[in-house]
């Protein structure tokens, strides 16, 4: 069994419940914002690209909507209770997010209304750095270019399967899931518990 249990994990895609690509807290507000149902036009992680607008059109959506889908996000399922484990074993969960640093107290708030255990929340655009730092040994994203990042600082990754991360395929150091109950397992066999 490996002594220090450090983790990162990924707030948006990961904790939070955005699986499917058309039926989202992300999709369903654009559609409410522009007054009508669209579809992704391509399966990539820009949101200007994926839905082939514009960025006013982006900017006008984020700047109305983008605190409320902070705040009323649902958690994915089972990462409450997942993390919940991990931290009745002593492990350090670093939750690291892309969000802006201007979010901190509703993401706090958010993670405080879910129950959601973490040793320290930090918001940072750059995340394999700061996983080096840390000492993190695994890592829980979505976003293929931060997994390569951290793949190329020796960081074992896993990536959460989503639309927009297909292309990344699957290789040493990286192992794809498909929920927070593979996440568990992963986890669990990683650290030999």
């Amino acid at each position: 069994m490996i002594d220090q249990k450090i983790i990162g994990v990924d707030i948006d895609g990961v904790l939070t419940d955005e699986s499917h690509p058309n039926d989202n807290i992300w999709h369903d507000r654009l559609c409410q914002y522009l007054g009508k149902k669209i579809e992704r036009a391509r399966d990539v992680y820009n949101f200007m690209e994926a839905y082939n607008l514009s960025s006013d059109v982006i900017d006008g959506f984020l700047e109305e909507h983008l605190e409320n889908i902070y705040s009323q996000v649902n958690p994915a399922p089972g990462a409450k209770e997942t993390l919940l484990q991990l931290a009745r074993k002593d492990f350090k969960i670093y939750l690291i997010t892309a969000r802006n640093s201007r979010y901190h107290s509703l993401t706090e708030g958010w993670l405080k209304k879910h129950q959601i255990p973490y040793t320290t929340l930090i918001h940072e655009d750059s995340k394999a750095p700061l996983a080096v730092e840390k000492n993190i040994q695994l890592f829980v994203e979505d976003h293929a270019e931060t997994a390569r990042e951290l793949l190329a600082n020796n960081i074992q990754v896993i990536l959460v399967n989503k639309y927009h991360n297909r292309y990344l395929k699957a290789q040493n150091n990286l192992v794809r899931v498909n929920n927070w109950e593979e996440i568990r397992d992963y986890i669990f066999k990683y650290f030999q518990l």
